[in-house]
């Protein structure tokens, strides 16, 4: 059997000023019993008798019992086939045995009826001077009195060696703060405040809709977000309702370096992967300064100034305040480039991107206007036509140093992104195709370019838009010279 105390020392007065305690507690049995009768006889059982001792809660979660507080009253509340509620009422008697309790009423009970609607009510009580402390009064707390929700304001008492004189006076209440907030810090250094209020039953739902947990804390001070709100029952009247809140303030909360073997280096050289890993605590409104971070060396928060941040991931924990979780690698990691080297897909309306490469172009002895004869010497050649012989525009044979030579080309790629599929760009494809030779300037250089290539095929935006990457290369002239239409246009 598993055995709960759900609340301990409620503080309770009857209509004929009788004082008593009432605690209860919640018996779950390790298998559902066959029927309410075994239930109950089960929690009769662990719960005995009127008369014996009241039990008392231990700090370990079990019980001790009182050596003074006497149980006067038993109530069995199943709530389900292996769950059973026990409530407990107690009394302490006067010393020497009998039935006389050693608190008990010594004058009638006076209400007061304010203008401001609150209802006061005054009693005067006589103790032993041993009386248990936990059946005396105490102002600001809660406490049963016919019935009804009390707080008690004050107890007066006087002593005179034998018994105790009380005077209790009690404000009805449904609602009521218990103290003043309590300040404090948390386990990350951030500022703290406590609250108790009294909550009568009837109130219950609507105090927590209007305190959620997550919302602005403003009985707490500026910027101080209500971070919890713990009920606890008292008795049969309402909940003691403990409110936590936290003032919000950007700030690393942790900040950890881990370092792991990676490998040897061909030359033998041990590789290390370095990663750090904090955590800030950040206000709702200064969140936008995180981002763009990733790619950059963090500010103050790691000892090689080289390091890079490459992850950033906020968690929501109110409209208030969000917790980021921050990583950041140094840039000698084995792999790292590689492994955050994804293809960028933002912008494709609008983007181009260029490539440039070299390329080499061999001149034949027939291209520059001559053959080779079996001497190895070269004549011109008879009846040639620069216009259609040669892949430079010329007015006549190239120089005979030009003769074999092979001269080195630039050669640039564009990519340009058209929106939709291949089978849209088909056209445009075909235009560019059937033209060979331009003199417009290519991703910034001007010059006579000749079209060697084009290549298309599908991709996504980041959005998830379709598009086709079209790339064109284009080899530019050597030096000075012009690539001539006529040549490449049956070439």
């Amino acid at each position: 059997m598993i055995v709960q105390n759900l609340y301990h020392a409620n503080l309770k007065i009857d209509a004929e000023g009788s004082v008593s305690l009432e605690s209860a507690w919640e018996l779950a049995l390790e298998e559902p019993a066959s029927g309410l009768e075994q239930l109950q006889a089960e929690a009769r059982g662990w719960a005995g008798g009127i008369g014996e001792p009241f039990r008392i809660p231990a700090a370990d979660g079990s019980y001790e019992f009182s050596e003074t507080v006497l149980v006067t009253g038993i109530e069995l509340k199943p709530v389900s086939l292996a769950v059973c509620r026990v409530i407990f009422s107690g009394a302490e008697f006067a010393a020497g045995g009998g039935e006389a309790p050693a608190l008990a009423a010594a004058g009638s009970v006076v209400d007061v009826y304010e203008t401001d609607g609150a209802h006061r009510r005054t009693m005067r009580f006589r103790a032993s001077a041993s009386v248990s402390p936990e059946l005396i009064p105490q102002p600001g707390r809660p406490l049963e009195w016919e019935g009804g929700a009390f707080i008690c304001e004050s107890c007066r008492s006087s002593n005179s060696g034998f018994s105790v004189e009380l005077e209790v006076t009690a404000r009805e209440a449904t609602l009521a703060e218990l103290g003043l907030p309590q300040a404090g810090t948390d386990g990350d250094g951030f500022e703290t405040k406590r609250a108790v209020w009294f909550v009568a039953a009837s109130e219950h739902d609507a105090f927590l809709a209007d305190h959620p947990v997550g919302g602005a804390a403003a009985w707490a001070g500026e910027k101080f977000t209500l971070v919890s709100a713990d009920s606890k029952l008292v008795g049969k009247i309402g909940f003691e309702v403990v409110l936590l809140a936290r003032k919000v303030e950007t700030r690393c909360i942790a900040k950890v370096r881990s370092e792991k073997f990676a490998g040897l280096s061909r030359s033998g050289a041990i590789q290390r992967e370095i990663v750090w890993k904090v955590r800030w605590r950040v206000a709702a409104e200064e969140l936008s300064a995180f981002y763009g971070q990733t790619g950059l060396c963090p500010a103050d928060w790691t000892e090689e100034e080289e390091c890079i941040i490459t992850d950033i991931s906020p968690k929501r924990l109110s409209e208030m305040e969000y917790e980021l979780d921050i990583e950041a690698q140094h840039p000698g990691n084995p792999g790292l480039f590689g492994r955050y080297s994804a293809e960028d897909r933002t912008n494709l309306s609008t983007r181009v991107d260029v490539s440039v490469d070299m390329a080499e172009f061999h001149v034949s002895a027939e291209m520059a206007g001559f053959q080779k004869l079996p001497d190895g010497r070269f004549r011109p050649i008879l009846n040639w036509n620069s216009g259609s012989g040669c892949p430079f525009s010329a007015d006549g044979r190239l120089a005979e140093n030009m003769i074999e030579s092979t001269l080195r080309c630039l050669v640039i790629t564009e990519s340009v992104y058209r929106s939709g599929d291949a089978a849209r760009q088909i056209a445009d494809l075909a235009a560019w195709a059937a033209v060979r030779v331009s003199t417009a300037a290519v991703a910034g250089a001007s010059g006579s370019f000749l079209r060697i290539g084009q290549t298309c095929r599908e991709t996504f935006s980041n959005s998830g838009k379709l598009y086709t990457r079209i790339s064109r290369s284009y080899q530019k002239a050597p030096g000075d010279l012009q690539w001539n239409p006529n040549y490449w246009s049956s070439h």
